[in-house]
């Protein structure tokens, strides 16, 4: 199957570490020209240059995508390096994990903000270009947790909730502009978000970090297997092609069965 990617110009939020550099190293494979927003920007320099080619540009611009200005400094730093912005994959994110009555506003805000506001300030600077231009794909991140909610980290359910509505909303508000809008929601992935989760519930509960990963992927993944970010991957760039030109307002579950709707 050929998606044809090949001179796409992509933003990846976050695309520093974790998912997010797996969908850099992606979309490289595939010769699209990537800009990398993140604020761990010696991370996402190194990593450009690592890829960088004759075929392909990495650049790379600090940003803090629950700032507006970092924002639409990454959106106008693209278009002037690029011309053009055809995918946004909106990776940024962080999670926390607390019980309910320990939660404060504080950290229901840093949560939210980079989350929830963050993926809508780069929704918002990148869909007037792709109005203009008839053509864009928007990829958000949700997760499991958006589609059903978790006991010890409400605020992160809520966030991740919260870009299931604002891509099914997109999906519905740009379709007549050609600009396709869905939603990923990976499963159990041993990323630097997942080490936060087990480093707070192994300090609750007592039990070792690798058998609290083990014991979690088992109970509730079918498949019997971790997600791998490849596999997340595979589905960006799916989503950021033509083949899928008729999918949008979808929250797509790749997570080995753990939630089925």
């Amino acid at each position: 199957m050929e998606l044809n990617l090949k001179n796409k110009v992509a933003i990846v939020t976050g695309g520093a570490r974790g998912l997010g550099e797996s969908f850099v190293q992606a979309f490289v494979q595939e010769k699209a020209n990537v800009s990398i927003g993140d604020v761990l920007i010696d991370e996402a320099q190194a990593m450009a240059t690592r890829l960088a080619s004759a075929d392909v540009k990495v650049i790379t611009v600090k940003t803090d995508v629950s700032r507006k200005a970092d924002v639409d400094n990454l959106v106008a730093t693209t278009l002037s390096e690029f011309g053009k912005v055809d995918i946004l994959v909106n990776a940024a994110g962080v999670v926390g994990d607390y019980e309910f009555v320990d939660l404060e506003e504080e950290e229901w805000d840093r949560i939210m903000d980079i989350n929830a506001k963050g993926t809508y300030l780069m929704a918002k600077a990148v869909v007037p270009h792709m109005i203009t231009q008839k053509y864009g794909k928007i990829i958000n991140i949700s997760s499991r947790a958006g589609k059903q909610g978790a006991p010890t980290n409400a605020h992160y359910s809520a966030s991740k909730f919260a870009v299931v509505g604002l891509t099914q909303s997109l999906a519905k508000a740009l379709a007549a502009h050609n600009v396709n809008v869905n939603a990923i929601c990976p499963g159990i992935i041993r990323t630097y978000q997942w080490e936060v989760l087990l480093e707070a519930r192994s300090k609750r509960t007592g039990i070792p970090k690798e058998e609290l990963f083990s014991q979690t992927v088992k109970e509730v993944t079918p498949l019997g297997r971790p997600v791998e970010p490849v596999d997340i991957a595979n589905m960006v760039l799916f989503l950021s092609s033509d083949v899928s030109r008729n999918i949008t307002g979808e929250t797509v579950n790749v997570n080995g069965g753990s939630y089925m709707d």
